[in-house]
C-alpha cells in the first residue's frame, strides 16, 4: 500500500545564488482511492543535504525558520560564499526576533527588546551588523574568520534562549504536579 520514492529538492540561496540540494524519501499511500494522484502528499523523511549542515541544536523548541536560516548560512560558508553566509546569519537573527514576538521599529530595536542578557544582545547586534554589511557594496573587507566566529557563537546563544524556556516550562509542570499531590494529602479523608 505504501510506496517509497526519493525526492530531490533544490533551492537557490538568494544571497550567493548557490544551489543546495535536499534528498528525502517519501512514503505515499496509493491505497486511498478517494484522492487523485496530484492530491497525494507524501510524508517526507530527510536523508541528506548537500552541502551538509552540521549544527544540531540541543533545544527541541527552536523554530524551524530559525534552524533553516542558520543551516543555510552554514551551507553558504561551506561553499565559500561570504555574502551568502552573512545574509543568512542576519536572516537567522530576524527569524529569531520574529519567532520570539519582540516589538520594535526595526530589528536593532527588536534585538534590544529580547529578554536576554546584555552580552547576548550585543553579540546578536554585531552578527546582524556583519550580515548587513556583507550584503552591501563597499570598500570594507570582511573575512571568513568573522563569519566562522558568528557561526560558532550564534547556536550557543539560540540554544541558551530556548533551553531556558524549556527548563522553565518543565520546572513549572513539576512544581504544579508536586503542589497538587501535596494538596491531595492535606484533604480530609472520609465523609462529612
Amino acid at each position: 500500500a505504501f510506496h517509497n520514492r526519493l525526492y530531490v529538492i533544490t533551492r537557490r540561496c538568494r544571497f550567493c545564488q548557490q544551489l543546495f540540494h535536499e534528498v528525502s524519501v517519501g512514503h505515499e499511500n496509493f491505497e486511498d482511492h478517494t484522492k487523485r494522484f496530484a492530491e497525494l502528499e507524501p510524508t517526507l523523511e530527510p536523508l541528506v543535504t548537500y552541502p551538509v549542515s552540521k549544527t544540531k541544536f540541543e533545544a527541541k523548541s527552536v523554530p524551524e525558520k530559525v534552524i533553516d536560516a542558520f543551516n543555510e548560512a552554514e551551507r553558504c560558508r561551506s561553499v565559500g560564499s561570504l555574502t551568502g553566509a552573512g545574509g543568512c546569519l542576519r536572516k537567522t537573527i530576524y527569524s529569531l526576533c520574529d519567532e520570539k514576538g519582540v516589538a520594535g521599529q526595526d530589528y536593532r530595536e527588536k534585538i534590544s527588546n529580547l529578554p536576554v542578557k546584555e552580552t547576548y544582545k550585543e553579540l546578536l547586534k554585531q552578527i546582524k551588523w556583519l550580515g548587513d554589511n556583507t550584503t552591501k557594496p563597499g570598500e570594507e573587507k570582511y573575512t571568513m574568520a568573522m563569519v566562522d566566529v558568528a557561526l560558532e557563537i550564534l547556536p550557543i546563544l539560540i540554544d541558551d534562549m530556548y533551553i531556558k524556556d524549556e527548563k522553565t516550562t518543565e520546572a513549572a509542570k513539576l512544581l504544579a504536579k508536586a503542589k497538587s499531590v501535596n494538596l491531595d494529602k492535606d484533604k480530609p479523608k472520609g465523609g462529612v
